[in-house]
């Protein structure tokens, strides 16, 4: 059995949040500048290609909105932790640190309709999965509000097949439009149940999935047909990466969901 330290994991997951936030492996190597943009978007690549550099350089947000935090573990059964009762208190106190250190926005309120904001970004919404051996592995992304807001889930009849799904994730993409900030990282889950389809999609983002080529293609195609670019002005640039994941599911079902994410993509993994 492995013993991996309380303090340890407390250390890591604030660094990890805090470079989320400044300088995630999910934006490394992108430039949002593309052949074939007219000069007003050109104009607009430009200005998020030199606010990364920005955010990397002054250590500022690459967003306003510093999000919620999301941890996906994948945890072995030969490993275990010292320092707290649970993971999750770990995680937390991870999360909160980094938010309070990084100067990081705090946008978690505690009820949904009361809307109280404690200023600490709490809880972190954490999924685990486990697995063989004694590895511990974590993702982070800092999801925001504006595309958190335009993604969808929806029940399709498995006689539509890829095209269903094509066209869901199209007419998604299309009422969506600028309020969510593109061009958008698309993450399209198909498979599983009603309830875990949205992480079958948000782990499309965190593993850059590309599980059926045709789906793709024909999302792709129908993208061709957005009528706005970057940040819903005119252009060509609406969707930044596509990616695709799925899991079995029941005969009469066909769940797929659709997690957008902003331009400021915000993951990154750790392994202890």
């Amino acid at each position: 059995m492995r013993i991996i330290d309380g303090s340890q994991i407390i250390e890591e997951v604030k660094n990890l949040f805090i470079r989320l936030n400044y300088e995630p492996e999910s934006l490394a190597g992108i430039s949002f500048i593309e052949p074939g943009m007219a000069n007003d978007e050109l104009e607009l690549a430009t200005v998020l290609d030199e606010n990364m550099l920005k955010a990397r350089a002054e250590m500022r947000p690459l967003c306003q909105d510093c999000g919620v935090a999301q941890v996906f573990i994948k945890m072995g059964k030969f490993a275990t932790y010292s320092g707290a009762s649970t993971l999750a208190h770990l995680i937390n106190k991870g999360v909160e640190e980094a938010y309070a250190e990084g100067l990081l926005r705090k946008s978690t309120v505690t009820d949904p309709f009361e809307r109280v904001n404690k200023g600490r970004n709490l809880p972190a919404f954490i999924h685990f999965e486990e697995c063989d051996g004694d590895i511990f592995e974590l993702h982070g992304m800092v999801k925001g509000g504006g595309s958190e807001n335009v993604s969808a889930l929806k029940m399709i009849s498995p006689v539509e097949g890829r095209a269903g799904v094509a066209n869901f994730v199209f007419e998604t993409l299309k009422s969506a439009a600028g309020k969510g900030c593109p061009p958008y990282f698309v993450g399209v889950g198909a498979g599983g149940t009603f309830d875990n389809v949205p992480m079958i999609a948000k782990k499309a983002l965190l593993e850059k999935s590309d599980e059926d080529r045709e789906l793709s293609d024909m999302i792709k195609e129908k993208i061709k047909e957005l009528d706005y670019g970057i940040l819903g002005f005119p252009g060509i640039s609406a969707v930044k990466a596509l990616y695709i994941k799925k899991e079995p599911t029941h005969i009469a079902m066909m769940p797929a969901a659709v997690a957008l994410n902003c331009h400021s993509f915000r993951s990154g993994k750790i392994v202890l």
